[in-house]
């Protein structure tokens, strides 16, 4: 799915280790788009962090896809992982 808006909002960077004792690190951030309303999207991994850059003020076209993830029976959790960011002013800057 494509989303485009303006960046509202970037959270600090989250960082962690998995069970497996792997560091993991993810980013959420804030997209308003124009009259739909905002959305959060997350990044996952430090080098895709570091390659989209995300900003705040800046408009941005989003390839998202949203996941949901079920732990256990009464545990549910939704996250919308970037897959692509194109940026106004430029080509688009990752697939």
């Amino acid at each position: 799915m494509k989303i485009t808006g303006k960046i509202t909002k970037v959270l600090p960077v989250r960082t962690g280790k998995s069970k497996k004792g792997s560091t993991w690190a993810a980013q959420q951030f804030v997209l308003n788009t124009d009259g739909d309303g905002a959305m959060i999207l997350d990044i996952f991994g430090q080098q895709d962090i570091d390659k989209y850059a995300i900003t705040e003020g800046e408009r941005l076209t989003v390839t998202f896809v949203p996941k949901v993830f079920e732990v256990g029976e009464d545990k549910i959790y939704a996250r919308n992982s970037v897959s692509a960011v194109e940026r106004e002013e430029s080509q688009p800057f990752a697939e």
